[in-house]
């Protein structure tokens, strides 16, 4: 953003069961019309849902928009002059989980010889690798790899960022790896992660609504990455073991950890054998398998 520009911010703070519905009403699963829509963890139980926008007016239009009966407290302020992408970035620490390191441009130092590095920056996708849902899926992942399961094809249901699509490029160089999410931009910035992260060629992606798209159609992998969020977990749940090879894994997350248990309930009846994992910061990821 050019020099002197003050966004106006649309705050907005919920509950995590109703924050992923906000952002999607303010224009993350649809047409956006802020500058940028972003969730933050707000302690000790709340997300903070902010859209920037380019006016005042733009903002009060977005609030008028979208259901405000359950949030807890929303406000619009303009924000002071600064360098917002570089600001948002310097608030995102780099996170460790398992072998990996997620990091951004300005952590660049971070990156050691003992880790597989993920670079990412803040942008327009969801899943910059800090929530307690992707970083589950990596710490999961990592274990596998560990364990030397088989994992000859994979998918990243729901990509976002592309992260944990990359990390099985990274890691596993035979691997044929698909990368899908509903959202274009989501498939944008994960194109453009791909090459910056230097594994081109390594993963098809592919804009796709869940499995009604011809590039998943009867294709079964040995890995499925579905970190969305329960209820689109469940609904997908007959579509996802069928297209768990047997013997293949499915980490699942996006889960709150105060439904972890229907999600399970939901998985096991549908065939699969599933784990619960620790809980992350209040998500909980959990570990299934198609047991021959």
């Amino acid at each position: 953003m050019k020099d002197g520009f003050r966004p106006w911010a649309l705050n907005i703070t919920a509950s995590p069961d109703i924050a992923f519905d906000l952002a999607d009403a303010l224009g993350m699963d649809g047409v956006m019309t802020a500058l940028s829509v972003t969730i933050f963890d707000a302690p000790p139980d709340l997300m903070l849902v902010q859209g920037l926008y380019q006016t005042e007016d733009a903002a009060e239009r977005a609030k008028t928009a979208i259901n405000l009966s359950q949030v807890t407290s929303v406000d619009i302020t303009q924000l002071p002059s600064k360098d917002w992408v570089s600001e948002t970035q310097a608030g995102l620490p780099p996170v460790r989980a398992g072998r990996f390191l997620v990091y951004g441009s300005h952590d660049a130092d971070k990156v050691t010889d003992d880790i597989v590095p993920l670079h990412v920056d803040a942008g327009m996708a969801f899943g910059t690798g800090h929530h307690g849902t992707t970083a589950g899926c990596l710490r999961i992942f990592s274990n596998l790899l560990d364990a030397n399961v088989k994992m000859a094809s994979v998918l990243d249901l729901g990509c976002g960022a592309g992260i944990l699509a990359m990390a099985a490029a990274k890691t596993l160089p035979n691997a044929n790896i698909i990368a899908t999410d509903i959202d274009p931009d989501a498939i944008m910035v994960t194109d453009a992660n791909i090459v910056e992260n230097g594994v081109p060629g390594r993963i098809e992606t592919r804009v796709a609504d869940g499995f009604d798209s011809p590039v998943l159609k009867g294709r079964q992998f040995d890995l499925i990455f579905a970190n969305i969020l329960a209820g689109p977990l469940m609904g997908l749940s007959d579509n996802i073991v069928a297209a768990t090879a047997l013997g293949g894994h499915v980490i699942l997350s996006g889960i709150l950890d105060e439904k972890a248990d229907q999600v399970a309930s939901r998985f096991r009846k549908a065939g699969l054998y599933v784990e619960p994992q620790p809980s992350l910061n209040g998500w909980t990821s959990l570990l299934a398998e198609k047991r021959v």
